[in-house]
């Protein structure tokens, strides 16, 4: 007998012990030319997060079985999850060409091409979900995004207002609701939606942070420090959470506390610019000027695309009295779409009269 020709079949057989302990060896060797049995242990290890495995069983399966709806969006799911996009895509793509009615297709695919950039096609296969079901609250929620991306907001508002509607509990409607608002300066109805979210959902720590966030620009310090404090306690490494709180124990005047926050949330993720800028300006304040062009050079270095870091270094050139340097800093940062306070740009062209240019 030759052993490793049946070393795949043993090895399946161990395999389906595992993940279907009620299935016997037979019923193995009856599935070994049935699509759906590999689909279904393809499924199984894609649920335990071994992807790579998972992908070779929907492959099995798609050999027997080329026009197999189903196992093309479920081997795009396991692809997904390995960044691999583009496959990801086309299998969407295929599984829609088999099943033109395919709802949950038409939303990943969507989804991916949002997270791509491509969103014009993310658009369109949003409204192809909600033609199939028109109570489609993942459709609803990933158009709104969009929407709110690309600047529409009343229409973001009528697809969360919709989504509100179909299930007046669910908390992310809310949360994104808010977030409308809040770009609208509509901060109480902000307030009211972030509070609405954490009420359904005890657990949301962003909707903390975020209702923190408007709590802070509406001067109520110590209300927003206790829900930064409440999303923290949910999630130790969110990050936005200690910069924010960092901000405002800075408008307190606690800098130590501020300072603190601000190196914790470099310390769980070294990129992050807020936290950088939020340093820096407590370094202004300080006039502790060179550690704080330290920290926007980082947040340049980070985004050199983004004018902000510029901005903020423009700002301590002109408190250092360095005009020209800030001048240069300023022009950049508008050349890149940052648009700066115009009294503020008075301000250094009046410091600069008379000033040699520098080179940019």
């Amino acid at each position: 007998m030759d052993i490793k020709r049946y070393r795949p079949a043993l090895i399946l057989v161990c395999l389906v012990s595992i993940l279907f302990p009620c299935v016997s060896s037979s019923e193995v060797e009856t599935g070994l030319n049935d699509p759906e049995f590999f689909c279904k242990i393809g499924a199984s290890l894609f649920e335990r997060g071994e992807n790579e495995q998972a992908i070779s069983y929907f492959d099995k399966s798609l050999e027997l079985n080329p026009n197999f709806a189903e196992v093309y969006f479920r081997r795009g799911q396991a692809f997904s999850k390995k960044k691999e996009f583009h496959r990801a895509i086309s299998d969407y793509t295929k599984a829609i060409e088999l099943h033109p009615k395919y709802l949950d297709a038409y939303n990943h695919r969507g989804f991916l091409y949002s997270q791509t950039g491509q969103y014009d096609r993310a658009f369109s296969d949003y409204n192809n979900a909600l033609e199939i079901d028109p109570k489609c609250i993942a459709a609803y929620m990933n158009r709104g995004m969009i929407y709110s991306i690309r600047q529409q907001h009343d229409q973001a508002m009528d697809d969360y207002n919709k989504v509100v509607d179909i299930d007046p509990r669910f908390a992310e409607a809310f949360y994104n609701r808010g977030a409308v608002y809040k770009k609208r300066g509509r901060y109480d109805r902000a307030l009211s939606d972030y509070s609405r979210a954490v009420e359904i959902n005890p657990n949301y720590f962003m909707a903390y942070n975020n209702r923190g966030v408007i709590y802070g620009m509406q001067g109520e310090y110590d209300k927003a420090i206790s829900d930064f404090n409440k999303a923290i306690a949910l999630n130790q490494k969110y990050v936005d959470a200690y910069a924010n709180r960092g901000f405002i124990y800075g408008k307190k005047k606690m800098s130590v506390k501020a300072f603190s926050d601000f190196n914790k949330a470099l310390e769980i993720d070294p990129k992050d610019t807020v936290a950088y800028i939020n340093r820096g300006n407590a370094y202004c304040e300080k006039k502790q000027y060179g550690k704080a062009l330290s920290d926007f050079n980082k947040v340049i270095e980070i985004n050199p695309k983004n004018g902000i870091g510029y901005f903020y270094r423009g700002v301590a050139y002109y408190l250092m009295d360095q005009y020209q340097k800030s001048s240069m800093d300023m022009k950049r940062a508008q050349r890149l779409g940052f648009q700066i306070p115009l009294n503020f740009l008075k301000l250094i062209e009046e410091s600069t009269e008379g000033e040699p240019d520098l080179k940019s």
